[in-house]
């Protein structure tokens, strides 16, 4: 499943390939805010971030 996340503050639109986006899995958490550069996501209104 592909899912688009845009950066707060560039506007900037990133798409990445998960299995599931109402779960995201840690890696996968981990994988996006390494290439967004960023601390926490936020998914379908879920809040994740890296720890």
């Amino acid at each position: 499943m592909i899912i688009k996340i845009q950066h707060q503050t560039q506007k900037t639109i990133h798409k990445f390939n998960v299995v599931d986006a109402d779960k995201l899995t840690a890696i996968e958490v981990w994988a996006i805010c390494v290439e967004m550069n960023v601390a926490a996501i936020l998914v379908k209104g879920r809040y994740y971030e890296t720890q």
